[in-house]
């Protein structure tokens, strides 16, 4: 498979996963699945079709990378928005350009701890490959939309962004740009700074 053609590939696996697990879904169960849940397999299937039914196959490459390039866009204006937080500094603070400043920032939890502890700062270079992985803040395994909004609140003094919604999608599609081109290794901690 050439170059190019491998994001189009990725992309209508995913497409093609997430149908799966839609039909899965809808089949009746004991257990259904949460509103939120459902509202995210809703407009995954209209996108889908929109993709696929309103689209031409010779279009569709076309379509995805701009649909893509978009969305990063405007996550790397989120990344660079002192308004994600309250305390003046943005996500390209402490990682210019996707690396690292390589030094420490103050964990923003004002009475939770006699003084609030540091962290060192990581590279992103890479970080979005090894998502989802655990984290101790969360005592959960997160993904990278989650990891983005861990960071908001305890470092920028955000209140964090919809899950589910656009402004977490894009956040996530510039922050995984770092990533381009390195090994995926899910659940890997990294910590080292570049």
């Amino acid at each position: 498979m050439t170059q190019p053609y491998r994001p189009l590939m990725v992309a209508l696996l995913g497409l093609g996963l997430t149908a799966g697990v839609y039909a899965q879904i809808r089949k009746p169960q004991g257990n259904m699945p949460s509103p939120e849940t459902q509202q995210q397999l809703e407009m995954a299937m209209e996108n889908m079709a929109k993709v696929m039914l309103d689209t031409k196959m010779e279009d569709r490459p076309g379509y995805m990378m701009k649909a893509q390039e978009e969305a990063s866009a405007r996550g790397q204006a989120l990344f660079n928005n002192a308004d994600l937080g309250r305390n003046g500094q943005t996500c390209n603070s402490c990682h210019p350009g996707g690396g690292s400043t390589a030094g420490e920032a103050e964990v923003m939890m004002k009475g939770r701890f006699p003084m609030n502890p540091k962290l060192p700062i990581p590279s992103l270079v890479g970080a979005a490959a090894t998502f989802p992985k655990y984290k101790v803040p969360n005592d959960a395994v997160v993904t990278l939309a989650t990891m983005n909004n861990n960071c908001v609140k305890m470092f920028l003094m955000g209140e964090g962004l919809p899950l589910d919604g656009q402004e977490s999608r894009d956040l996530a599609a510039y922050v995984s740009s770092f990533s381009n081109g390195e090994e995926v290794a899910v659940g890997q901690m990294q910590m080292m700074q570049r």
